[in-house]
């Protein structure tokens, strides 16, 4: 079963919990589940297979997930609730600290819920590599923002789990055409371009930069703000060049060198 899949067979539910990463247990039923407030970010987490899965609550708008051996859907993030249509800016990094490389067998998205109408939106910035975009969902249009083009797709969830409990959804999905593991995201111009596309949102719920994932093993770390900038790059990281928009610091005992005028390091 590829992601897409997993993401039509299973909703992100939410259970309040002030911890920073899913409990270990043998016995559990249906998706597992956290949700809170941390450093004033909101974080919110489910997963299928439970025990194969960590997600940690970092400082400021910083989280983690890793993943060894996964068998199930799992989705989690930080981001704000009730959600608006802002601008967002994320970092999405691998287990070397670089940005995230484009492939592995997990997507990053603004994900977020609304009610009056009920919906479940996903705007998705980096797609993973075994995904058919098309699979079960209706073209409606297109919107070009940020840099890309976006797909626009929509369709419905019948007596399904979501934030009011089972119940019939939509699901709104604007899926980037150049996939990438940084930049902003300018929430409005996908509201605006749904709304034009007979999609309207109601009441805004919750929305996080959301990293899912369906199986194997990976690992992702994730800052989340409304202004660039991000963590300090870990050791070997990019820290600069023409076009880098990440983080241009560096931890402790790095510094950060530059290569060329395209790419500069963070070297010990």
């Amino acid at each position: 079963m590829n992601l897409l899949s997993c993401l039509l067979a299973f909703l992100a539910t939410t259970a309040a919990a002030a911890v920073s990463a899913v409990s270990k247990s043998n016995t559990r039923s249906g998706m597992a589940s956290i949700s809170g407030i941390q450093f004033g970010f909101y974080y919110s987490f489910s997963a299928e297979d439970e025990d194969a899965i960590t997600y940690t609550n970092l400082d400021d708008g910083e989280y983690s997930i890793q993943w060894t051996d996964n068998r199930g859907y799992f989705i989690g993030g930080k981001g704000w609730n009730p959600g608006s249509a802002q601008q967002i800016f994320f970092d999405f990094f691998d287990s070397t600290g670089h940005l995230a490389p484009l492939n592995g067998n997990n997507s990053l998205s603004i994900y977020g819920w609304a009610t009056d109408p009920l919906v479940e939106y996903r705007i998705i910035e980096y797609l993973a590599n075994d995904v058919d975009p098309v699979l079960g969902l209706t073209p409606q249009t297109t919107v070009t923002s940020d840099g890309s083009v976006y797909n626009i797709y929509k369709t419905q969830h019948v007596n399904a789990t979501s934030v009011l409990g089972a119940a019939t959804s939509s699901q709104y999905w604007s899926i980037r055409q150049s996939s990438r593991s940084t930049g902003f995201v300018t929430v409005a111009n996908h509201f605006n371009a749904w709304a034009a596309a007979g999609m309207p949102l109601g009441e805004l719920g919750y929305q996080i930069v959301a990293t899912e994932g369906h199986s194997g093993s990976g690992f992702a770390d994730v800052y989340v703000s409304t202004k660039s900038g991000g963590p300090c790059g870990n050791e070997y990281a990019q820290c600069g060049g023409q076009g880098y928009t990440g983080p241009t610091c560096c931890v402790s005992n790095t510094t950060c060198v530059v290569n060329n005028p395209f790419f500069s390091q963070c070297l010990p």
